[in-house]
């Protein structure tokens, strides 16, 4: 079973201001309205129609929500990449988990698949129990060693949350 969640964001292409005001004008203003639902019928489509989209705030928020649909409360504890942007951990606090952080390989400066199996043996040695959650970043629209991350998940049965916020778009062995 595919126990991964993709997160990403859309990019400012300069017609916000033209948005802006027709949402304004047209009183859909929050929390949703026809440019929002034209949005996520389109990235549904980007990402495939199996796939359900919701659009929110912010990337935060998604890995917020993400996060309590995993089940992820006090005590837990989430594995992280160190080289990374705040908002992809804090939600871990957020929900009393504590983020675990692994270093990044060098060929795409995301989470090395060795350090994280190795912390995941580490977690299991220390705590007696396994990281509820996998949290990988896509930096720089540099799509992470994913099938490896992957195939460890799989092996420890650890969900994966990616946060694809800056990778929308990006291309990983064809996909």
């Amino acid at each position: 079973m595919d126990k991964r969640i993709y997160l990403c964001l859309a990019h400012m292409s300069g017609k916000e201001q033209a948005f802006i005001k027709e949402a304004f004008d047209t009183n859909w203003v929050v929390p949703l309205g026809p440019n929002v639902n034209a949005f996520e019928d389109e990235l549904k489509h980007f990402v495939g129609q199996d796939k359900e989209v919701v659009a929110l705030s912010a990337g935060t928020a998604a890995i917020h929500l993400g996060l309590i649909q995993l089940g992820v409360g006090a005590g837990d504890e989430v594995i992280c990449q160190s080289f990374t942007f705040c908002a992809s951990a804090n939600p871990v606090a957020y929900q009393g988990a504590k983020p675990v952080f692994v270093d990044s390989e060098e060929d795409t400066w995301n989470m090395d698949p060795v350090l994280l199996e190795e912390a995941i043996k580490d977690r299991i040695a220390k705590t007696g129990k396994k990281p509820k959650a996998i949290l990988p970043v896509h930096l720089y629209g540099m799509p992470a060693r994913i099938d490896e991350i992957c195939a460890i998940a799989a092996k420890y049965d650890i969900p994966v949350l990616e946060d694809a916020a800056e990778a929308l778009g990006s291309e990983f062995k064809g996909q």
